[in-house]
């Protein structure tokens, strides 16, 4: 799974929990174990496992899904969303938790 390195001490530190991803980066299951890795040059930041993965529409979208994406208000998440996915409103919502290598 692909994240940008912005994320990484987030991601590290326990603060961000899940992310939202469309269809096409959904295939996931609860208990998966994979890779963390950078958007930008494919290095591992860590290994994670599913714990949970739930379709949400784009307007459903809530505090808590802000909250697990470790950012203050549910209208940045919603622009971030806007901006990766344009005109998608059926997404889910992955939770996810690190590892110990």
């Amino acid at each position: 799974m692909m994240f940008r390195r912005k994320l990484k001490r987030h991601i590290l530190s326990g603060r961000k929990t899940s992310t939202v991803r469309n269809k096409a980066d959904s295939d996931y299951h609860n208990g998966q174990e994979l890779d963390a890795l950078l958007d930008e040059d494919g290095s591992k930041i860590c290994r994670i496992q599913i714990t949970s993965i739930e379709p949400v529409q784009y307007n459903d979208l809530n505090r808590q899904h802000a909250k697990a994406e470790y950012l203050p208000f549910v209208f940045i998440l919603k622009w971030i969303i806007r901006r990766i996915y344009p005109g998608e409103n059926e997404l889910f919502f992955i939770r996810f938790k690190v590892l110990n290598d």
